[in-house]
């Protein structure tokens, strides 16, 4: 492995994977592609059900966020993938983009050339499509999705149930329109999860201009006169090597990951990094902030009324659940349970939907701890789409091996206690409509009193949904790190392209929406060669 490379792509992630896959198709380019992690796990990593064992692994970096003032003070858990495909491993594999208004408000707000009719074609690009066809779907491309042939029957109950209160029924969440209830697409293949490193990385491993470093952490960014030179590295926590690069170094740690490496690198808000003893390279105020994340506020539930007639014998084991997926493909580990949902308003003349819904039958629930699988309940929770609570990620120390503070903030804003409250009573209404009746073996839970309670629930109850974004954001003004072409002011041949750059959160699960920054921002950092020779 050579020390020089045209391009150096920091974190093999859900960004980081595409980025290594399009910029070595150039044979001409060398690319090395770092990663702190090693390679997933491949017993557990495939399998849709076994996600929540990955959590807390050695592919996790197991971050906690500070306090949270607005829920009781409680620290919650912040999954982020250290690991081969990143996040993209440890996600929950629901495919939803967002709408059209989310990224049409991108552009509005200065993000030239990132309206939804311009960012279409590389949604398209990442796609491959099956059961749902025409101008909004892709065929071809390397993520596969699909909708989950192993959903439960429960979730036509619940979908009948949302369209009783008035969520219609929607066939296509990626299509025209995102309001209504049914069924989300899923990021699997062949029954399998596909994760940005299957997709796109291990077709090309063998390039001869490709490297990848693993179990390397980039400790800093190499920035000479304003420029960014090359990173220095941690190979494996035992020696320190430096890398340079001739045309461009682009960071794609994530939302937590890459404000971090800016700031141990001396670029970020100059107050803060000379309090935590870390020399200025450049005062740039909004590396860090803008911190957007969803906030699960916690489930509704209803109680079987007989098990057997509503879920049947199934295994009660997770490892009979996981000899039933390898030898058939099925049970209660072939999904991860949020198979359906909703896309509703809770507020009057929206033109944009303001909450999504998961619905998850008991049958896919986590294992309890006792190893045994309960088939007494199905369980309805979600979060607002685009809340108004903004975080930051700050330093610890000036020690890059250190976790930084993760604050989300969240509830800080009355919008997002309100709109949790609505629809924590949207989806009580939902299980206690007349489809669930003949399932039913009372009225959900828990039973609110008044609007106090259920205030104090999510508070009490409510964590993230593991979605963080923003914390580079792109633009134009002062308060943005890069711009639209994902350049970071004021320092050369750097560039972020992973979700930290979203200038707000998409209305949905987030993964689809990076690996599209990643693709369009594959095209625009090749770009640049060009505009140089």
């Amino acid at each position: 492995m050579t020390t020089g490379y045209d391009y150096i792509v920091v974190g093999a992630g859900s960004a980081g994977c595409v980025l290594a896959n399009r910029l070595s198709q150039d044979d001409g380019c060398r690319v090395l592609l770092i990663e702190a992690g090693g390679d997933a796990d491949t017993r557990l990593v495939p399998i849709p059900g076994a996600a929540p064992r990955l959590q807390n692994s050695q592919m996790d970096w197991s971050y906690m966020t500070v306090p949270q003032h607005e829920l009781m003070g409680r620290r919650l858990a912040y999954p982020r993938g250290r690991v081969v495909g990143g996040s993209s491993v440890l996600n929950f594999m629901i495919h939803v983009r967002g709408n059209a208004g989310d990224f049409d408000d991108w552009e509005k707000n200065g993000c030239v050339g990132w309206s939804f009719k311009e960012v279409l074609p590389y949604f398209k690009r990442l796609e491959s499509s099956s059961g749902l066809s025409g101008e909004y779907h892709g065929k071809d491309g390397p993520i596969a999705v699909c909708k989950n042939k192993n959903a439960h029957r429960l979730c036509l109950t619940f979908i009948e149930a949302a369209q009783s209160v008035g969520a219609t029924l929607n066939t296509d969440f990626n299509g025209e329109s995102q309001w209504g209830s049914g069924y989300f697409e899923s990021t699997l293949k062949d029954g399998k999860r596909c994760s940005s490193d299957t997709a796109y990385l291990n077709p090309v491993i063998s390039r001869p201009n490709l490297d990848v470093l693993k179990k390397s952490v980039v400790l800093r960014l190499i920035i000479n006169r304003n420029r960014a030179m090359g990173v220095e590295c941690s190979l494996g926590g035992k020696k320190q090597k430096l890398f340079y690069a001739t045309q461009e170094v682009v960071v794609s740690a994530g939302a937590v990951g890459s404000p971090k490496l800016l700031m141990d690198s001396g670029i970020g808000p100059a107050d803060h990094l000379m309090r935590n003893g870390i020399s200025v390279n450049l005062d740039l105020p909004a590396v860090g902030k803008n911190l957007q994340d969803h906030l699960y506020v916690g489930s509704v539930f209803g109680t079987v009324r007989n098990p057997n007639e509503t879920y049947g014998e199934i295994v009660e084991t997770f490892e009979d659940a996981l000899t039933d997926f390898q030898e058939n493909r099925n049970g209660p580990l072939a999904t991860v349970g949020m198979d359906a949902g909703a896309f509703f308003a809770v507020d009057p003349g929206q033109s944009q939907p303001q909450c999504q819904s998961f619905f998850v039958p008991s049958v896919s629930e986590i294992f309890r701890s006792d190893g045994k699988l309960p088939r007494s309940s199905f369980y309805l929770g979600g979060y607002t789409c685009r809340p108004m609570s903004r975080g930051t990620i700050t330093l610890s120390s000036e020690n890059p091996l250190d976790p930084p503070n993760i604050d989300p903030n969240f509830l800080t804003a009355d919008y997002d206690i309100r709109t949790a409250i609505a629809q924590l009573k949207w989806n009580y209404e939902v299980l206690n409509a007349k489809p669930f009746d003949k399932i039913r073996s009372g009225p959900p839970q828990p039973e609110f009193q008044n609007d106090t309670e259920i205030e104090l629930f999510v508070r009490q109850m409510a964590n993230s949904a593991w979605h963080p974004v923003g914390t580079c954001r792109m633009g134009t003004s002062i308060d943005t790190v890069v711009g639209p072409d994902l350049s970071v002011h004021g320092i050369d041949q750097l560039s972020i392209c992973d979700a930290s750059v979203m200038p707000s959160i998409v209305s949905g699960n987030t993964n689809a929406a990076t690996i599209m920054i990643a693709e369009k921002g594959s095209d625009l950092i090749r770009g640049r060669i060009s505009q140089v020779s």
